[in-house]
């Protein structure tokens, strides 16, 4: 068996090199174009309250992302991946919903039928969905009804995530990344060659839209709802796939806890939007309600750049998931929850370090900023009560 993969693999590098080197140059080559075209047309992020740019930002990166991504996956795939069209045409569906809601912001509920229409159509036309859940409470296969429910929630609850991280320079792309050579290193070796050329065309795309949105020259761009619900949507259905095909199948390596090592793989996006969830809950607000909270935000304000958070981010990101797969025989839930107490540690020691800068005086907090921070370095450490004077309107 691992000769069989190992001589596949090897015939069909071609393929993959093409997705990722084509994906990376389209994109590149068309960023730099698209950010004339919007600070022409003044299609560009202002400052805002909820903001962390200090100037208008061309916000139409995701173009670039599609554009890349599209041509690489197209011309490698042939014959290597079923059900392609309707895969393109629900990335489609998105794209361009993400591009009139950069330009003219779309009501959220158009965005959730949008995506569950994307969803549907990857249901009805292609075998991509949750049929299983491995196990977990006793459940194995499942009837079709709960395979539609199942499947829109876990893509809309991706795509969303992913939305909501992009919040610094590096953040989404980054995250991104790292889930798609994970997921692609995985198919690679398992002989999956369809999805693997899926991964590299996005991790290419996404590595040239990384250069330019790391800059800080003229060509600094953001990638938008365009790039992130596209982003989110390819994503999700790697993890689905992933997930099925380690469903007991004659496989390069059949995981025990493929649902908890998904949840390693997006952790930073969804123990994200899990976290900020439960704080405006528990702070009486609607939890759909924007607002600075994000843990890249609270990097911000520990003191970090926005490079520097997004790169200690990947790193605490990358150490996950290399856990997540080391602990694969614990079992679903013990591994979710290893994760879980994990992530909250890590976050637990930024506020940590906020609470230190905000004694020193090197930070002011509000009222209601400095009771969380106490409330959560308690769980980590006795901290300083010291008082400070409370101004309104920052967020954490």
């Amino acid at each position: 068996m691992p000769n069989t993969l190992t001589e596949l693999s090897l015939k069909e590098l071609p393929a993959l090199l093409l997705a990722f080197a084509s994906a990376a140059f389209i994109a590149w080559y068309s960023i730099p174009i698209i950010v004339r075209v919007d600070l022409i047309r003044h299609l560009t992020d202002p400052p805002g309250p909820r903001k962390i740019h200090k100037k208008e930002i061309p916000t139409l990166g995701g173009i670039g992302i599609y554009g890349g991504f599209a041509i690489g996956f197209l011309l490698a795939i042939n014959g290597h991946m079923q059900g392609v069209t309707y895969f393109t045409v629900a990335t489609i569906i998105l794209f361009f919903v993400g591009i009139k809601d950069d330009l003219v912001i779309l009501d959220s509920r158009k965005k959730l039928i949008a995506q569950v229409l994307a969803v549907l159509i990857m249901i009805c036309f292609t075998d991509i969905r949750l049929t299983s859940f491995h196990g977990f409470l006793g459940i194995n296969a499942i009837p079709s009804w709960l395979t539609y429910v199942t499947t829109i929630f876990v893509v809309v609850v991706i795509i969303n995530s992913m939305n909501l991280i992009d919040g610094i320079d590096g953040m989404a792309a980054s995250t991104g990344i790292i889930a798609s050579v994970t997921f692609g290193i995985w198919f690679w070796m398992s002989g999956d060659i369809g999805y693997s050329i899926m991964a590299a065309a996005l991790t290419g795309a996404l590595l040239a839209f990384l250069w330019f949105n790391l800059s800080k020259g003229k060509n600094k761009i953001f990638m938008g709802d365009t790039g992130s619900l596209v982003i989110g949507f390819i994503i999700a259905v790697m993890t689905i796939h992933f997930n099925e095909a380690n469903k007991g199948m004659n496989i390069y390596h059949d995981l025990k806890s493929s649902p908890a090592i998904s949840i390693g793989i997006l952790i930073v996006p969804l123990f994200d939007t899990l976290r900020v969830f439960t704080l405006r809950i528990l702070l009486g607000r609607n939890p759909f309600t924007a607002d600075n909270r994000h843990i890249h935000h609270i990097m911000l304000r520990a003191g970090y750049s926005h490079r520097r958070s997004a790169f200690f981010i990947s790193l605490a990101h990358i150490f996950i998931i290399t856990l997540a797969f080391l602990l694969d025989h614990i079992g679903i839930i013990w591994l979710t929850l290893v994760l879980l107490l994990l992530s909250t540690a890590l976050t637990g020691l930024v506020y940590i370090l906020i609470n230190k800068n905000f004694t020193r005086g090197n930070i002011i907090l509000n009222k209601e900023e400095s009771n969380i921070i106490l409330k959560l370095s308690f769980f980590y450490r006795k901290v300083s009560k010291r008082p400070r004077t409370p101004v309104s309107d920052t967020e954490l």
